[in-house]
Protein backbone atom coordinates (compact mmCIF):
# COMPACT_ATOMS: atom_id res chain seq x y z
CA UNK A 1 0.00 0.00 0.00
CA UNK A 2 1.69 3.61 -0.88
CA UNK A 3 0.32 6.96 0.86
CA UNK A 4 -0.49 9.88 -1.79
CA UNK A 5 -0.70 12.64 -0.64
CA UNK A 6 -2.30 11.44 2.74
CA UNK A 7 -3.94 9.04 0.66
CA UNK A 8 -4.05 5.45 0.87
CA UNK A 9 -3.89 3.27 -2.43
CA UNK A 10 -3.33 0.05 -3.01
CA UNK A 11 -1.32 -1.84 -5.26
CA UNK A 12 -4.33 -3.38 -6.69
CA UNK A 13 -5.73 -0.10 -7.55
CA UNK A 14 -2.84 1.52 -8.69
CA UNK A 15 -2.45 -1.56 -11.24
CA UNK A 16 -6.17 -0.99 -12.40
CA UNK A 17 -5.75 2.44 -13.41
CA UNK A 18 -2.60 1.65 -15.78
CA UNK A 19 -4.26 -1.38 -17.15
CA UNK A 20 -7.39 0.85 -17.78
CA UNK A 21 -5.27 3.73 -19.35
CA UNK A 22 -3.74 1.19 -21.78
CA UNK A 23 -7.33 -0.33 -22.38
CA UNK A 24 -8.80 3.00 -23.15
CA UNK A 25 -5.67 4.22 -24.97
CA UNK A 26 -6.07 1.17 -27.80
CA UNK A 27 -9.46 0.55 -27.61
CA UNK A 28 -10.70 3.97 -28.43
CA UNK A 29 -11.77 4.49 -31.85
CA UNK A 30 -10.32 1.37 -33.05
CA UNK A 31 -12.46 0.51 -35.62
CA UNK A 32 -12.28 4.27 -37.09
CA UNK A 33 -8.63 4.78 -36.86
CA UNK A 34 -6.82 4.92 -40.72
CA UNK A 35 -5.72 1.92 -42.03
CA UNK A 36 -2.14 2.19 -42.15
CA UNK A 37 0.93 -0.59 -43.70
CA UNK A 38 0.08 -4.68 -43.66
CA UNK A 39 -2.82 -4.45 -41.95
CA UNK A 40 -4.85 -5.68 -45.62
CA UNK A 41 -2.59 -8.23 -45.84
CA UNK A 42 -2.92 -10.29 -42.35
CA UNK A 43 -6.63 -9.51 -42.40
CA UNK A 44 -7.96 -10.66 -45.24
CA UNK A 45 -6.27 -14.10 -45.01
CA UNK A 46 -7.42 -14.25 -41.77
CA UNK A 47 -10.82 -14.18 -42.78
CA UNK A 48 -11.50 -17.11 -43.96
CA UNK A 49 -8.15 -18.44 -43.05
CA UNK A 50 -7.09 -18.73 -47.19
CA UNK A 51 -3.44 -18.10 -48.05
CA UNK A 52 -3.61 -15.50 -51.00
CA UNK A 53 -2.56 -12.36 -51.62
CA UNK A 54 -3.78 -11.27 -55.28
CA UNK A 55 -0.55 -10.94 -56.50
CA UNK A 56 1.15 -12.41 -59.18
CA UNK A 57 4.37 -11.76 -58.41
CA UNK A 58 4.11 -13.21 -54.89
CA UNK A 59 1.98 -16.37 -55.46
CA UNK A 60 0.92 -18.73 -52.77
CA UNK A 61 -0.40 -22.51 -52.81
CA UNK A 62 -3.84 -21.82 -53.93
CA UNK A 63 -2.14 -20.78 -57.34
CA UNK A 64 0.54 -23.61 -57.37
CA UNK A 65 -2.01 -26.18 -56.98
CA UNK A 66 -4.57 -24.68 -59.05
CA UNK A 67 -5.35 -27.77 -61.00
CA UNK A 68 -5.72 -30.39 -58.27
CA UNK A 69 -9.25 -31.70 -57.29
CA UNK A 70 -8.30 -29.92 -53.75
CA UNK A 71 -5.39 -28.20 -51.76
CA UNK A 72 -2.70 -31.07 -50.36
CA UNK A 73 -3.79 -31.18 -46.26
CA UNK A 74 -0.14 -29.87 -45.46
CA UNK A 75 -1.18 -26.57 -47.15
CA UNK A 76 -3.27 -25.75 -44.41
CA UNK A 77 -0.46 -26.13 -41.29
CA UNK A 78 0.91 -22.70 -42.27
CA UNK A 79 1.24 -19.92 -44.52
CA UNK A 80 3.63 -18.74 -47.18
CA UNK A 81 5.57 -16.05 -45.64
CA UNK A 82 4.39 -16.51 -41.91
CA UNK A 83 3.51 -18.86 -39.05
CA UNK A 84 -0.51 -19.74 -38.47
CA UNK A 85 -1.12 -18.54 -34.81
CA UNK A 86 -2.11 -14.56 -35.53
CA UNK A 87 -4.22 -15.98 -38.86
CA UNK A 88 -6.07 -18.30 -36.24
CA UNK A 89 -6.83 -16.05 -33.97
CA UNK A 90 -7.59 -12.96 -35.94
CA UNK A 91 -10.07 -15.86 -38.01
CA UNK A 92 -11.55 -16.35 -34.53
CA UNK A 93 -12.52 -12.67 -33.65
CA UNK A 94 -14.20 -12.57 -37.57
CA UNK A 95 -16.29 -15.41 -36.71
CA UNK A 96 -17.72 -13.78 -33.52
CA UNK A 97 -17.89 -10.01 -34.29
CA UNK A 98 -18.28 -10.12 -38.14
CA UNK A 99 -15.97 -8.49 -40.62
CA UNK A 100 -14.78 -5.66 -39.60
CA UNK A 101 -11.93 -3.24 -38.96
CA UNK A 102 -12.58 -3.26 -35.49
CA UNK A 103 -12.74 -7.20 -34.94
CA UNK A 104 -9.28 -7.26 -37.41
CA UNK A 105 -7.62 -4.82 -34.71
CA UNK A 106 -9.29 -6.35 -31.90
CA UNK A 107 -6.71 -9.31 -31.45
CA UNK A 108 -3.54 -6.98 -30.84
CA UNK A 109 -5.81 -4.30 -28.76
CA UNK A 110 -6.33 -6.72 -26.51
CA UNK A 111 -2.65 -8.51 -26.82
CA UNK A 112 -1.13 -4.91 -26.19
CA UNK A 113 -3.56 -4.78 -22.69
CA UNK A 114 -2.29 -7.57 -21.44
CA UNK A 115 1.45 -7.19 -22.32
CA UNK A 116 1.33 -3.99 -20.15
CA UNK A 117 0.18 -6.33 -17.42
CA UNK A 118 2.94 -9.02 -18.35
CA UNK A 119 5.74 -6.03 -18.10
CA UNK A 120 4.00 -5.66 -14.27
CA UNK A 121 3.98 -9.43 -13.47
CA UNK A 122 8.12 -9.24 -14.56
CA UNK A 123 8.38 -5.52 -13.07
CA UNK A 124 7.18 -6.80 -9.90
CA UNK A 125 9.38 -10.03 -9.92
CA UNK A 126 12.40 -7.80 -10.81
CA UNK A 127 12.08 -4.89 -7.30
CA UNK A 128 10.59 -7.86 -5.29
CA UNK A 129 12.13 -11.29 -5.71
CA UNK A 130 15.05 -13.16 -4.39
CA UNK A 131 14.67 -16.47 -6.51
CA UNK A 132 15.66 -16.32 -9.82
CA UNK A 133 16.58 -12.85 -9.87
CA UNK A 134 17.87 -11.85 -6.57
CA UNK A 135 17.08 -8.02 -5.94
CA UNK A 136 15.15 -7.62 -2.87
CA UNK A 137 14.96 -3.94 -2.67
CA UNK A 138 11.24 -4.30 -1.01
CA UNK A 139 11.55 -1.88 1.55
CA UNK A 140 12.73 1.13 -1.16
CA UNK A 141 10.49 2.62 -3.76
CA UNK A 142 7.90 0.22 -3.87
CA UNK A 143 6.38 2.92 -6.66
CA UNK A 144 9.07 1.43 -8.86
CA UNK A 145 7.42 -1.63 -9.94
CA UNK A 146 4.22 0.14 -11.43
CA UNK A 147 6.63 2.48 -13.63
CA UNK A 148 7.64 -0.15 -16.42
CA UNK A 149 3.74 -1.09 -16.73
CA UNK A 150 3.06 2.77 -17.11
CA UNK A 151 6.02 3.32 -19.99
CA UNK A 152 4.56 1.04 -21.63
CA UNK A 153 0.84 1.58 -21.20
CA UNK A 154 1.75 4.94 -22.72
CA UNK A 155 4.62 4.40 -25.48
CA UNK A 156 4.24 5.48 -28.70
CA UNK A 157 5.22 2.57 -30.80
CA UNK A 158 3.63 -0.30 -28.58
CA UNK A 159 0.52 1.78 -28.90
CA UNK A 160 0.28 1.76 -32.45
CA UNK A 161 1.24 -2.20 -32.91
CA UNK A 162 -1.66 -2.44 -30.37
CA UNK A 163 -3.94 -0.41 -32.74
CA UNK A 164 -2.97 -1.83 -35.99
CA UNK A 165 -4.39 -5.11 -37.37
CA UNK A 166 -0.36 -6.78 -37.24
CA UNK A 167 1.13 -9.70 -35.66
CA UNK A 168 3.69 -7.64 -33.40
CA UNK A 169 1.07 -6.84 -30.46
CA UNK A 170 0.20 -10.18 -30.03
CA UNK A 171 3.99 -11.60 -30.75
CA UNK A 172 5.03 -9.11 -27.82
CA UNK A 173 2.26 -10.21 -25.56
CA UNK A 174 3.69 -13.87 -26.02
CA UNK A 175 7.53 -12.73 -25.57
CA UNK A 176 6.81 -11.35 -22.69
CA UNK A 177 4.47 -14.41 -21.25
CA UNK A 178 7.26 -16.19 -21.73
CA UNK A 179 9.89 -14.25 -20.36
CA UNK A 180 7.76 -14.12 -16.69
CA UNK A 181 7.34 -17.78 -17.48
CA UNK A 182 11.36 -18.31 -17.87
CA UNK A 183 12.15 -16.70 -14.27
CA UNK A 184 9.39 -18.72 -13.18
CA UNK A 185 10.68 -21.56 -14.20
CA UNK A 186 14.33 -20.54 -12.62
CA UNK A 187 12.65 -20.73 -9.78
CA UNK A 188 10.57 -23.88 -9.97
CA UNK A 189 11.62 -26.60 -12.41
CA UNK A 190 8.23 -27.56 -12.34
CA UNK A 191 7.06 -24.95 -14.23
CA UNK A 192 8.28 -26.13 -17.16
CA UNK A 193 5.61 -26.50 -19.07
CA UNK A 194 4.25 -22.88 -18.72
CA UNK A 195 7.59 -21.87 -20.00
CA UNK A 196 7.41 -24.19 -23.13
CA UNK A 197 4.03 -23.67 -24.27
CA UNK A 198 4.63 -19.47 -24.45
CA UNK A 199 8.05 -20.24 -26.27
CA UNK A 200 6.50 -22.20 -28.23
CA UNK A 201 3.33 -19.78 -29.25
CA UNK A 202 5.99 -16.91 -29.27
CA UNK A 203 7.11 -19.07 -32.33
CA UNK A 204 3.96 -19.74 -34.29
CA UNK A 205 3.26 -16.15 -34.32
CA UNK A 206 6.29 -14.94 -35.83
CA UNK A 207 9.71 -15.78 -36.27
CA UNK A 208 11.53 -12.78 -35.38
CA UNK A 209 10.60 -14.33 -31.49
CA UNK A 210 13.87 -16.50 -32.32
CA UNK A 211 15.51 -13.82 -30.72
CA UNK A 212 14.92 -15.24 -27.36
CA UNK A 213 16.88 -18.48 -27.65
CA UNK A 214 20.20 -16.85 -27.49
CA UNK A 215 19.42 -14.46 -24.89
CA UNK A 216 18.35 -17.41 -22.70
CA UNK A 217 21.41 -19.72 -23.78
CA UNK A 218 23.53 -16.84 -22.52
CA UNK A 219 22.14 -16.01 -19.43
CA UNK A 220 21.68 -19.36 -18.39
CA UNK A 221 25.40 -20.07 -19.21
CA UNK A 222 26.86 -17.21 -17.24
CA UNK A 223 23.91 -17.19 -13.91
CA UNK A 224 22.54 -20.70 -14.46
CA UNK A 225 24.85 -23.09 -15.67
CA UNK A 226 23.33 -26.07 -13.84
CA UNK A 227 19.47 -25.95 -15.80
CA UNK A 228 21.42 -27.30 -18.85
CA UNK A 229 21.23 -30.94 -16.17
CA UNK A 230 17.47 -30.40 -15.65
CA UNK A 231 15.31 -32.69 -17.50
CA UNK A 232 12.61 -30.36 -17.15
CA UNK A 233 14.12 -27.98 -19.45
CA UNK A 234 14.29 -30.32 -22.25
CA UNK A 235 11.11 -31.31 -21.77
CA UNK A 236 10.47 -27.32 -22.22
CA UNK A 237 12.18 -27.25 -25.41
CA UNK A 238 10.56 -30.33 -26.55
CA UNK A 239 7.03 -28.97 -25.98
CA UNK A 240 7.94 -26.06 -28.11
CA UNK A 241 9.05 -28.03 -30.66
CA UNK A 242 5.69 -30.01 -30.86
CA UNK A 243 3.86 -26.63 -31.16
CA UNK A 244 6.36 -25.43 -33.89
CA UNK A 245 5.84 -28.42 -35.74
CA UNK A 246 3.03 -27.77 -37.98
CA UNK A 247 5.29 -24.87 -39.65
CA UNK A 248 8.38 -28.03 -39.75
CA UNK A 249 5.93 -30.10 -41.78
CA UNK A 250 5.02 -27.30 -44.16
CA UNK A 251 8.24 -26.52 -44.51
CA UNK A 252 9.53 -29.49 -45.49
CA UNK A 253 6.67 -30.90 -48.00
CA UNK A 254 7.19 -27.34 -49.52
CA UNK A 255 11.00 -28.31 -50.20
CA UNK A 256 9.67 -31.62 -51.26
CA UNK A 257 7.39 -29.89 -53.56
CA UNK A 258 8.82 -26.65 -54.50
CA UNK A 259 12.67 -27.15 -53.55
CA UNK A 260 12.71 -24.30 -51.05
CA UNK A 261 11.19 -23.47 -47.53
CA UNK A 262 8.81 -20.68 -46.92
CA UNK A 263 9.36 -16.65 -47.76
CA UNK A 264 10.88 -16.22 -44.13
CA UNK A 265 13.23 -19.37 -44.26
CA UNK A 266 14.32 -18.97 -47.88
CA UNK A 267 15.27 -15.77 -47.52
CA UNK A 268 17.52 -16.85 -45.11
CA UNK A 269 19.10 -19.32 -46.61
CA UNK A 270 19.05 -17.97 -49.77
CA UNK A 271 17.11 -19.99 -51.50
CA UNK A 272 15.90 -19.65 -55.26
CA UNK A 273 12.30 -18.89 -55.25
CA UNK A 274 11.32 -18.40 -58.71
CA UNK A 275 7.13 -18.25 -57.06
CA UNK A 276 8.13 -15.20 -55.72
CA UNK A 277 9.32 -12.74 -57.94
CA UNK A 278 8.73 -9.68 -55.21
CA UNK A 279 8.82 -10.32 -51.94
CA UNK A 280 7.02 -7.21 -50.63
CA UNK A 281 8.23 -7.54 -47.17
CA UNK A 282 11.73 -7.31 -47.73
CA UNK A 283 11.63 -4.28 -49.78
CA UNK A 284 11.10 -1.70 -47.22
CA UNK A 285 12.88 -0.14 -44.21
CA UNK A 286 16.50 -1.20 -44.49
CA UNK A 287 18.33 -1.36 -41.90
CA UNK A 288 20.41 1.72 -42.63
CA UNK A 289 16.91 3.65 -41.77
CA UNK A 290 17.13 2.42 -37.93
CA UNK A 291 18.29 5.83 -36.58
CA UNK A 292 15.62 7.81 -38.76
CA UNK A 293 12.85 5.48 -37.91
CA UNK A 294 13.77 5.28 -34.27
CA UNK A 295 13.16 9.02 -34.09
CA UNK A 296 10.02 9.31 -35.55
CA UNK A 297 8.11 6.33 -33.06
CA UNK A 298 10.53 7.55 -29.94
CA UNK A 299 10.44 10.17 -28.11
CA UNK A 300 13.72 11.97 -27.47
CA UNK A 301 13.78 11.54 -24.22
CA UNK A 302 12.95 8.01 -24.06
CA UNK A 303 15.74 7.14 -26.52
CA UNK A 304 17.74 9.24 -23.92
CA UNK A 305 16.76 7.57 -20.75
CA UNK A 306 16.97 3.92 -23.03
CA UNK A 307 20.93 4.92 -24.10
CA UNK A 308 21.58 5.53 -20.21
CA UNK A 309 20.24 2.44 -19.22
CA UNK A 310 21.93 0.47 -21.83
CA UNK A 311 25.29 2.32 -20.81
CA UNK A 312 24.45 1.94 -17.05
CA UNK A 313 24.10 -1.87 -17.91
CA UNK A 314 27.28 -2.36 -19.98
CA UNK A 315 29.03 -0.47 -16.62
CA UNK A 316 26.94 -2.91 -13.95
CA UNK A 317 27.60 -6.22 -16.39
CA UNK A 318 31.43 -5.42 -16.93
CA UNK A 319 32.50 -3.11 -14.90
CA UNK A 320 31.30 -3.76 -11.71
CA UNK A 321 33.70 -3.02 -8.43
CA UNK A 322 34.81 -6.37 -6.17
CA UNK A 323 32.62 -4.53 -3.28
CA UNK A 324 29.62 -4.24 -5.05
CA UNK A 325 29.90 -8.56 -5.54
CA UNK A 326 26.55 -8.73 -3.02
CA UNK A 327 23.47 -10.30 -3.70
CA UNK A 328 21.88 -7.11 -4.48
CA UNK A 329 24.40 -6.00 -6.73
CA UNK A 330 24.97 -9.54 -8.28
CA UNK A 331 21.18 -9.52 -9.13
CA UNK A 332 21.29 -5.95 -10.59
CA UNK A 333 24.39 -7.25 -12.95
CA UNK A 334 22.11 -10.61 -14.04
CA UNK A 335 19.04 -7.91 -14.81
CA UNK A 336 21.18 -5.53 -16.81
CA UNK A 337 22.43 -8.39 -18.49
CA UNK A 338 19.02 -10.24 -19.69
CA UNK A 339 17.66 -6.84 -20.55
CA UNK A 340 21.15 -5.62 -22.25
CA UNK A 341 20.74 -9.18 -24.06
CA UNK A 342 17.17 -9.08 -25.51
CA UNK A 343 18.61 -4.97 -26.91
CA UNK A 344 21.68 -6.58 -28.24
CA UNK A 345 19.99 -9.78 -30.24
CA UNK A 346 17.00 -8.13 -31.51
CA UNK A 347 19.45 -5.39 -33.02
CA UNK A 348 21.32 -8.44 -34.95
CA UNK A 349 18.33 -9.41 -35.63
CA UNK A 350 16.77 -6.16 -37.46
CA UNK A 351 20.16 -5.96 -39.51
CA UNK A 352 18.31 -8.90 -41.53
CA UNK A 353 14.93 -8.46 -41.12
CA UNK A 354 15.17 -4.27 -41.58
CA UNK A 355 14.29 -1.58 -38.98
CA UNK A 356 10.53 -1.05 -39.59
CA UNK A 357 7.93 0.18 -37.16
CA UNK A 358 6.76 -3.53 -36.96
CA UNK A 359 9.99 -4.96 -36.19
CA UNK A 360 11.88 -2.00 -33.66
CA UNK A 361 8.66 -2.00 -31.78
CA UNK A 362 10.59 -5.10 -29.85
CA UNK A 363 12.74 -3.06 -28.70
CA UNK A 364 10.04 -1.25 -26.50
CA UNK A 365 10.06 -3.44 -23.28
CA UNK A 366 13.62 -4.01 -23.00
CA UNK A 367 14.00 -0.46 -23.57
CA UNK A 368 11.94 0.80 -20.37
CA UNK A 369 13.09 -1.91 -18.25
CA UNK A 370 16.58 -0.67 -18.43
CA UNK A 371 15.17 3.34 -18.55
CA UNK A 372 13.62 1.97 -14.78
CA UNK A 373 16.75 -0.29 -13.73
CA UNK A 374 18.85 3.23 -14.52
CA UNK A 375 16.27 5.36 -12.72
CA UNK A 376 16.41 2.77 -9.61
CA UNK A 377 20.29 3.06 -9.39
CA UNK A 378 20.27 7.18 -9.49
CA UNK A 379 17.22 6.74 -6.43
CA UNK A 380 19.60 5.06 -4.51
CA UNK A 381 22.33 7.89 -5.17
CA UNK A 382 20.25 11.13 -5.52
CA UNK A 383 20.34 13.56 -2.78
CA UNK A 384 17.12 15.38 -3.89
CA UNK A 385 14.61 12.57 -4.59
CA UNK A 386 12.02 14.68 -4.59
CA UNK A 387 13.37 16.67 -7.39
CA UNK A 388 14.09 13.18 -9.81
CA UNK A 389 10.57 12.33 -8.89
CA UNK A 390 9.03 14.92 -10.57
CA UNK A 391 11.59 14.48 -13.22
CA UNK A 392 10.53 11.19 -13.78
CA UNK A 393 6.88 12.08 -13.49
CA UNK A 394 7.63 15.04 -16.40
CA UNK A 395 8.76 12.42 -18.31
CA UNK A 396 5.82 9.61 -18.11
CA UNK A 397 3.46 12.88 -19.03
CA UNK A 398 5.73 13.77 -21.76
CA UNK A 399 5.11 10.13 -22.66
CA UNK A 400 1.43 9.94 -22.73
CA UNK A 401 1.96 13.95 -24.73
CA UNK A 402 4.35 12.07 -27.72
CA UNK A 403 1.48 9.07 -27.50
CA UNK A 404 -1.26 11.38 -28.65
CA UNK A 405 0.31 12.93 -31.51
CA UNK A 406 -1.20 9.04 -33.08
CA UNK A 407 -5.22 10.01 -32.17
CA UNK A 408 -4.26 13.72 -33.44
CA UNK A 409 -1.82 14.03 -35.98
CA UNK A 410 -2.14 10.50 -38.20
CA UNK A 411 -2.29 10.95 -41.32
CA UNK A 412 -5.58 10.16 -42.65
CA UNK A 413 -5.39 8.53 -46.37
CA UNK A 414 -8.96 8.41 -47.03
CA UNK A 415 -8.67 4.41 -46.67
CA UNK A 416 -11.14 3.91 -43.99
CA UNK A 417 -13.41 6.63 -45.14
CA UNK A 418 -13.88 4.64 -48.58
CA UNK A 419 -14.59 1.38 -46.89
CA UNK A 420 -17.53 2.90 -44.80
CA UNK A 421 -18.69 4.84 -47.82
CA UNK A 422 -18.87 1.47 -50.02
CA UNK A 423 -20.45 -0.53 -46.81
CA UNK A 424 -23.37 1.70 -47.24
CA UNK A 425 -23.42 1.77 -50.75
CA UNK A 426 -23.57 -1.51 -51.00
CA UNK A 427 -25.43 -3.11 -47.96
CA UNK A 428 -25.26 -6.02 -45.90
CA UNK A 429 -26.60 -8.15 -49.79
CA UNK A 430 -24.95 -9.40 -52.41
CA UNK A 431 -24.84 -8.51 -55.70
CA UNK A 432 -27.51 -10.34 -57.94
CA UNK A 433 -24.82 -11.76 -60.66
CA UNK A 434 -22.16 -13.06 -58.01
CA UNK A 435 -18.30 -12.78 -58.65
CA UNK A 436 -16.33 -15.78 -60.67
CA UNK A 437 -12.94 -16.92 -60.40
CA UNK A 438 -10.81 -18.95 -62.88
CA UNK A 439 -9.33 -20.40 -60.29
CA UNK A 440 -11.52 -23.57 -58.98
CA UNK A 441 -9.87 -23.07 -55.32
CA UNK A 442 -10.63 -19.63 -55.20
CA UNK A 443 -14.35 -20.14 -56.98
CA UNK A 444 -15.45 -22.45 -54.33
CA UNK A 445 -15.00 -19.99 -51.62
CA UNK A 446 -16.60 -17.09 -53.26
CA UNK A 447 -19.73 -19.40 -53.54
CA UNK A 448 -19.42 -21.31 -50.18
CA UNK A 449 -19.56 -17.31 -48.84
CA UNK A 450 -22.07 -15.93 -51.34
CA UNK A 451 -24.80 -18.33 -50.24
CA UNK A 452 -24.68 -16.82 -46.42
CA UNK A 453 -25.25 -13.74 -48.22
CA UNK A 454 -29.14 -12.58 -49.21
CA UNK A 455 -28.93 -11.04 -52.72
CA UNK A 456 -29.97 -7.58 -53.20
CA UNK A 457 -32.41 -6.68 -56.08
CA UNK A 458 -29.47 -5.27 -58.50
CA UNK A 459 -26.34 -6.60 -59.90
CA UNK A 460 -23.58 -4.30 -58.43
CA UNK A 461 -19.61 -4.06 -59.43
CA UNK A 462 -16.60 -1.91 -58.39
CA UNK A 463 -14.08 -0.94 -60.62
CA UNK A 464 -11.00 0.14 -59.13
CA UNK A 465 -7.91 2.17 -59.67
CA UNK A 466 -5.02 -0.23 -59.66
CA UNK A 467 -2.76 2.24 -58.67
CA UNK A 468 -3.74 1.93 -55.13
CA UNK A 469 -1.48 -0.28 -53.19
CA UNK A 470 -2.29 -3.76 -52.56
CA UNK A 471 -2.65 -4.19 -48.51
CA UNK A 472 -5.82 -1.28 -48.76
CA UNK A 473 -6.43 -3.08 -51.70
CA UNK A 474 -7.24 -6.07 -50.35
CA UNK A 475 -9.33 -4.83 -47.51
CA UNK A 476 -11.57 -2.44 -49.54
CA UNK A 477 -11.82 -4.78 -52.75
CA UNK A 478 -10.54 -7.87 -53.15
CA UNK A 479 -12.57 -8.65 -49.67
CA UNK A 480 -15.61 -7.68 -51.19
CA UNK A 481 -15.83 -9.70 -54.24
CA UNK A 482 -14.83 -13.32 -52.47
CA UNK A 483 -16.42 -12.89 -48.50
CA UNK A 484 -19.43 -10.37 -49.65
CA UNK A 485 -20.56 -11.30 -53.25
CA UNK A 486 -19.75 -8.09 -55.05
CA UNK A 487 -17.41 -8.57 -57.78
CA UNK A 488 -14.50 -6.12 -58.56
CA UNK A 489 -11.88 -5.31 -61.17
CA UNK A 490 -9.13 -3.31 -61.74
CA UNK A 491 -9.86 -0.61 -64.16
CA UNK A 492 -7.42 -2.78 -66.98
CA UNK A 493 -9.63 -5.39 -66.31
CA UNK A 494 -12.77 -3.81 -66.74
CA UNK A 495 -11.80 -2.14 -70.33
CA UNK A 496 -10.39 -5.76 -70.99
CA UNK A 497 -13.77 -7.37 -70.41
CA UNK A 498 -15.34 -4.83 -72.37
CA UNK A 499 -13.67 -5.07 -75.15
CA UNK A 500 -14.33 -8.30 -74.88
CA UNK A 501 -17.83 -9.07 -74.60
CA UNK A 502 -19.25 -5.94 -75.04
CA UNK A 503 -21.15 -3.02 -73.25
CA UNK A 504 -24.05 -5.31 -72.56
CA UNK A 505 -22.18 -7.81 -70.45
CA UNK A 506 -22.68 -5.42 -67.62
CA UNK A 507 -26.08 -4.23 -68.65
CA UNK A 508 -28.03 -3.07 -65.53
CA UNK A 509 -25.43 -3.27 -63.34
CA UNK A 510 -24.57 -0.61 -60.72
CA UNK A 511 -21.03 0.47 -61.52
CA UNK A 512 -18.32 2.15 -58.90
CA UNK A 513 -15.58 3.26 -60.37
CA UNK A 514 -13.08 4.46 -57.52
CA UNK A 515 -10.17 6.36 -59.04
CA UNK A 516 -7.20 7.27 -56.53
CA UNK A 517 -5.17 10.44 -55.91
CA UNK A 518 -1.77 11.05 -55.27
CA UNK A 519 -1.53 11.17 -51.84
CA UNK A 520 -3.44 8.17 -50.62
CA UNK A 521 -1.58 4.82 -50.35
CA UNK A 522 -0.40 3.86 -53.87
CA UNK A 523 1.53 0.89 -55.39
CA UNK A 524 5.50 2.09 -54.83
CA UNK A 525 6.52 -0.57 -57.41
CA UNK A 526 4.74 0.56 -60.95
CA UNK A 527 2.40 3.25 -61.93
CA UNK A 528 -0.27 3.39 -64.55
CA UNK A 529 -2.44 5.77 -66.45
CA UNK A 530 -5.53 3.74 -66.67
CA UNK A 531 -7.84 4.56 -64.46
CA UNK A 532 -7.07 8.43 -65.37
CA UNK A 533 -7.89 7.47 -69.22
CA UNK A 534 -11.64 6.12 -67.54
CA UNK A 535 -12.02 9.43 -65.73
CA UNK A 536 -11.12 11.18 -68.71
CA UNK A 537 -13.80 8.80 -70.43
CA UNK A 538 -16.77 9.64 -68.38
CA UNK A 539 -16.33 13.21 -68.03
CA UNK A 540 -16.10 14.18 -71.22
CA UNK A 541 -17.79 11.49 -73.36
CA UNK A 542 -20.75 10.67 -70.59
CA UNK A 543 -20.65 14.02 -68.88
CA UNK A 544 -20.64 12.53 -65.25
CA UNK A 545 -19.08 13.95 -61.93
CA UNK A 546 -18.08 12.22 -58.81
CA UNK A 547 -20.66 10.37 -56.71
CA UNK A 548 -18.57 11.01 -53.58
CA UNK A 549 -15.49 12.72 -52.70
CA UNK A 550 -12.99 11.43 -50.05
CA UNK A 551 -10.26 14.10 -48.39
CA UNK A 552 -8.09 13.46 -45.76
CA UNK A 553 -5.30 14.78 -43.87
CA UNK A 554 -4.38 18.74 -44.69
CA UNK A 555 -8.15 18.55 -46.45
CA UNK A 556 -6.20 16.47 -49.45
CA UNK A 557 -8.18 15.17 -51.95
CA UNK A 558 -7.77 11.08 -51.81
CA UNK A 559 -10.15 9.21 -53.45
CA UNK A 560 -12.70 10.23 -56.27
CA UNK A 561 -16.16 8.01 -56.56
CA UNK A 562 -18.21 7.62 -60.02
CA UNK A 563 -21.13 5.96 -59.75
CA UNK A 564 -23.33 5.01 -63.05
CA UNK A 565 -24.77 2.27 -65.83
CA UNK A 566 -23.92 1.12 -69.04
Amino acid sequence: MLTVFSHKITEKQILAAIVILAAVLRLWGLGSAEFFHDEGFKAFRSIDYLDYIQNDDQTTPVQWFKDAPSLPWWTSLSFHDHPPLFFLIQNAFFKIFGISLFAARLPSAIAGTLSVYLLYLISKKTFFTKGAIPVGRQEKNTWLVFLPPLLLAVNLLHLWISRASLMESVQIFFILWNIYAFFRFLENRQKWKLFGLTLGLSFLTKYTSAFLLPVYAIYLLIFRREVFKWKSFYCALGLAAVLFSPVLIYNFYLLANLGHFDLQFSYLFQQETPEWRVSLGKIQDPFSEILTNLKLVFSIPFILFSLAGIAYGFYKVFGIKKSEGSEEGRGKSQLYLFWWLNIIFITLMLVAAGSGFRFIVLYSAPAVMLIVLAIDYLLSRFNKKSLLLILIAIFAAYELFFASDLFYNFPDFGIVKLDNYLSAQLGNKRSLSIPASPNPHLNKIIKSWAIKIPPADKSMLVAYDSNIGLSPRLWLFTRRNYYQGVPNFNVDQFRNFLQKEGPNAFSGYEIYFVKAEPDTILNPLFQNTSAQELEVYLTQELNLSPAHVIYGHNNLLMFKVYKFKL
